[in-house]
């Protein structure tokens, strides 16, 4: 046997056991994740390679520095009552289709912030999810957690998608930029057929009213955020404003100044620690997969995977990897589908069409939504046999475009900026 399939072989069988030891729980996947690396390069006869370990982290570091601040002016924003004047101002809609696309658009806002799904479900919806409980609507968890997946896929953070960029990049992350377009692609049809599914529950809820003079300034500074967003996502090749860091930096400071909600130095260093804590574990799971497709890389289960495919249709590549990525993760959860998501992108190359990218990395999103374990529907306290049915349709609608991304991608090119 190979050996590079041997170091394949025992850096998989780590990861899947660590999942299945600790039930997808996903601070565990990054020990795990750590682990496997090391053990690869143990196996592979060339000793513990701190080196590697450590560069494949760093790969991610850009991205998830904009992961970070985004997270920190998320919690900011909560604090300051923001979130909850913009809901009190979404309420007042009158047309019951435009609130419906609104709320739905309201829950999903921190996560299309953030990239990951937590921060949703722990701010607006939440928010939303007690109005509507209070309501006595049963599908509220459903709601919420399929709002919090579609921020996840909408721009201009998606960690899927910055996950899927280093496999674009060959040993080294193609830089995550360009995706504005394409995820807007990716995510609209179902955004906007889930807002129609459901739009007399989402257009139901009860008004609100808030006046706060902190409140509606830290709204301003997300209005301008929003703003600077598109703005970096739409013209990237001619305006470059850092990947968002420094908007979304500068953003929390200008909401902590102006709220009159943080008078002490003590309150302003909770909320600050409380954005940057949820941002740890997605943040460590991408470090700790820097370091597994490092490590792979250096001990020569990429070459050995180029070897493979040499004689396939890169597009059926591809889409085999999706599909396989797709059923480890519904039994497993997160980290080896990520790692065969970016094998699936490699052959396309350095600097490689984001279309494609986009296209295989909402696998990584649906996952999150399906998985038997671990998952958003987990986190929000549901049973599975009670939500398949009402999340079908999004996660269906987003692996459609994502495989038209994918087979068509080459086609697509004036969604690249």
């Amino acid at each position: 046997m190979r050996n590079e399939l041997i170091v394949a072989i025992v850096m998989f069988l780590i990861s899947i056991g660590g999942s299945i030891a600790t039930k997808n729980d996903k601070k565990w996947s990054v020990l795990f994740l750590f682990i496997a690396a090391l053990a690869g390069s143990l196996v592979a006869g060339m000793g513990v390679r701190f080196r590697e370990i450590v560069e494949g982290p760093f790969g991610f570091l850009d991205s998830m520095l904009c992961v970070c601040a985004a997270s920190v002016l998320v919690a900011v924003l909560d604090r300051s009552g923001a979130f909850v004047l913009l809901y009190s101002k979404i309420s007042k809609v009158r047309f019951g289709v435009l609130r419906a696309f609104l709320i739905l658009f309201f829950i999903a806002l921190p996560s299309m912030l953030t990239g990951f799904a937590t921060s949703s479900l722990l701010t607006t919806g939440k928010l939303v999810r007690n109005l509507l409980e209070k309501q006595g609507e049963k599908k509220a968890p459903v709601i919420v957690a399929v709002g919090a997946f579609l921020g996840v896929l909408l721009p201009p953070n998606c960690i899927p998608a910055i996950i899927a960029a280093n496999g674009a990049g060959s040993v080294l992350p193609t830089p995550y930029s360009g995706f504005f377009l394409p995820l807007l692609v990716v995510a609209l049809p179902a955004f906007i057929v889930y807002a129609l599914m459901e739009y007399r529950t989402l257009a139901s809820l009860e008004e609100a009213d808030m006046h706060d003079r902190g409140a509606s300034a830290a709204l301003a500074v997300l209005a301008i955020v929003m703003v600077a967003v598109i703005i970096e996502g739409v013209f990237s090749s001619f305006i470059w404003l850092g990947g968002n860091t420094l908007v979304f930096f500068v953003a929390a400071l200008l909401v902590l100044v102006l709220s009159r909600f943080y008078g002490s130095a003590k309150e302003t260093l909770d909320v600050v620690s409380d954005g940057l804590m949820k941002a740890v574990v997605p943040m460590a799971i991408v470090f700790a997969l820097g370091s597994f497709i490092e490590v792979s890389s250096m001990t020569g289960v990429r070459g050995m995977f180029s070897y493979w495919i040499l004689g396939y249709s890169t597009t059926a590549v591809m889409l085999v990897l999706m599909a396989a990525s797709l059923i480890i993760g519904y039994f497993f959860s997160i980290p080896i589908p990520a790692f065969l998501i970016t094998y699936a992108v490699f052959p396309i190359g350095w600097l490689a069409n984001t279309v494609i990218v986009t296209g295989c990395s909402v696998v990584l999103a649906v996952i999150g939504l399906v998985t038997r374990r671990g998952g958003i529907m987990e986190n929000n306290g549901l049973k599975r046999t009670e939500v398949l049915k009402n999340i079908c349709v999004p996660a269906f609608l987003v692996l459609v475009m994502g495989v038209l991304l994918v087979v068509f991608g080459d086609k697509m090119t004036f969604l690249i900026m």
